[in-house]
């Protein structure tokens, strides 16, 4: 075995645990960036039902207030904790804060990391502002390489094992007809491929603790980001033809994903990219 390798096994007693049990997040904390918006808040309501702390990340300084309500009624009623924390994920120290905020104020060790930020750009190439693109890689790109590298070194230091999900898009696959987006786009590719990335040097090396990482790969969704799109005369119909399932998914029909990516549940599944878009990839 390579001195750059650790003997990786299977966790003990998988086996003989019950499938519901294989999902649940008991003592565990969970960081959600974009824990703000409409998806982020979903998956922290999951956390929370399913035995886990939550502590979400944004960028503005509360969270819209009646989403916050319904976590905060989850927590209250499952014997969980839920925080709140503004940050800038394009800035480093804001990062590093944030997290030593989320360490130190919580229960349980950081075992895992979701990072819902993002933001999406449109129009045609040829006339898009250089200083747009540089704000969406800022953001999408090395916003969640920064989380991701904070994560990991907080679990590096209580050795644990945990698990790290990043949202893609099908965009980083595909190119999305009626839209131009080639910025967005590129970015949502970079996701892929840094997940593939970053699972290989923290699935296998010695001195650090077994990090899966894998990606989710949503389809289109009724957010506030995609508002302005659907409401072009022939969008909508474009979008919902698009796919096999003929509509536009809700935010809390990508739980399971997250929650199968952040849990026991997928204990052999590294440097995987988990494509949910109603078939839109699959034609």
């Amino acid at each position: 075995m390579s001195s750059k390798q650790r003997e990786t096994k299977p966790s003990v007693g998988g086996s003989h645990r019950s499938i519901q049990d294989l999902f649940r997040l008991d003592e565990r904390t969970i960081v959600v960036t974009g824990g703000g918006g409409v998806v982020g808040l979903e998956a922290a309501r999951s956390i929370l039902e399913t035995g886990g702390d939550v502590v979400c990340l944004d960028r503005q300084d509360e969270p819209l207030p009646e989403p916050w309500k319904i976590v905060e009624k989850t927590a209250a009623k499952h014997g969980t904790k839920a925080w709140y924390y503004q940050c800038d994920i394009t800035k480093e120290e804001d990062v590093k804060r944030a997290f030593a905020s989320a360490v130190s104020g919580a229960r349980f060790k950081l075992r895992g990391l979701l990072c819902c930020a993002g933001i999406s750009g449109e129009g045609p190439s040829l006339d898009f502002p250089i200083e747009q693109l540089r704000r969406i890689v800022d953001i999408n790109i090395a916003g969640t390489f920064l989380c991701a590298q904070a994560a990991a070194r907080e679990i590096q230091k209580h050795g644990e094992p945990g698990s790290i999900v990043l949202i893609a898009s099908m965009s980083g696959h595909v190119y999305n007809k009626g839209v131009d987006t080639t910025a967005y786009n590129s970015s949502k590719a970079a996701i892929v491929q840094m997940t593939r990335s970053l699972a290989a040097e923290w699935g296998s090396r010695a001195g650090i603790p077994l990090i899966r990482v894998n990606s989710i790969s949503p389809g289109y969704i009724n957010t506030r980001m995609s508002i302005g799109s659907m409401s072009e005369p022939g969008m909508q119909e474009l979008w919902t033809s698009g796919n096999m399932l003929l509509r536009i998914s809700e935010a809390h029909e990508y739980r399971g994903a997250i929650m199968y990516l952040l849990s026991d549940a997928s204990s052999y599944m590294t440097g995987a990219d988990m494509r949910v878009d109603g078939g839109h990839t699959a034609w």
